[in-house]
């Protein structure tokens, strides 16, 4: 299913690309905005889709970027800064909502954001100049309007095998993975309570949900009345989901 995240970073880049410059760029990162200089948006959502969506930026770097856009004159301007990235953001929104059919925003308004909410890192770059900018993602979309999102034309096959059928009603245990390390296992048995062993994963990156060792989707890590769950933000295409996990059999 199609997250609004994922709609939003369809829509953006190009956006961006025709209000300021057709070189700037959005890159996944591997830091957020610092909380001292963070200034965010919050964008309300209600229909098929509801919740908000927070875009937080570094406010110190915004003035340098929209000025090598040459769009202002830099910090001078602090006010008209902020209206002009507040209507980037509006088109954005508005762009991505089309992927849902029946939602609609209700507000979009300045927000504090917290550090303790999974974001996902990027950074725009434009020439010498970049602005860090973090997206915190908590839209529910409902899964009629996600599944026309992540694909208008689907429909079941007729050349379809039956076998396939007959596998959407196994039950099959999932797993999450963080990350992993290789050891040697000297290391290993010299363990114990309080050592730290370090993953090959930054926290920033998405988590793996496997199916047996399998990989069928990324996601976020949320709480979810006090149990760990995982918010998806990228999946395997379903024919090759099906077709990775039909060698467990």
């Amino acid at each position: 299913m199609k997250t609004f995240l994922e709609a939003w970073l369809s829509e953006a880049p190009g956006i961006l690309q025709r209000e300021l410059s057709n070189n700037i760029q959005l890159v996944a990162s591997e830091s957020v905005p610092s909380l001292s200089s963070a200034a965010s948006l919050s964008i309300g959502f209600n229909g098929s889709a509801k919740g908000a969506f927070t875009i937080t930026v570094d406010r110190n770097a915004l003035p340098q970027l929209l000025a090598a856009a040459k769009l202002t004159g830099g910090e001078a301007e602090g006010e008209r800064n902020w209206e002009l990235w507040r209507d980037l953001v509006s088109q954005a929104a508005n762009g991505a909502l089309r992927s849902f059919a029946g939602a609609t925003i209700t507000v979009i308004d300045d927000a504090k954001w917290r550090l303790g909410l999974p974001s996902a890192a990027y950074e725009l770059r434009l020439g010498g100049t970049s602005m860090r900018v973090a997206f915190t993602d908590q839209v529910q979309v409902e899964a009629a309007a996600a599944a026309a999102a992540s694909n208008p034309a689907r429909g079941k096959s007729a050349g379809n095998d039956a076998t396939d059928d007959l596998l959407l009603d196994i039950e099959l245990e999932a797993s999450l993975r963080f990350g992993s390390r290789e050891m040697p296992l000297n290391e290993v048995l010299e363990l114990g309570p309080g050592d730290v062993v370090e993953l090959d994963r930054n926290v920033a990156d998405p988590v793996d949900l496997l199916v047996g060792d399998k990989i069928v989707a990324h996601g976020e890590v949320v709480l979810v009345n006090g149990n760990f769950g995982l918010r998806i933000v990228r999946v395997a295409e379903p024919k090759k989901c099906l077709e990775s996990i039909r060698c467990l059999f």
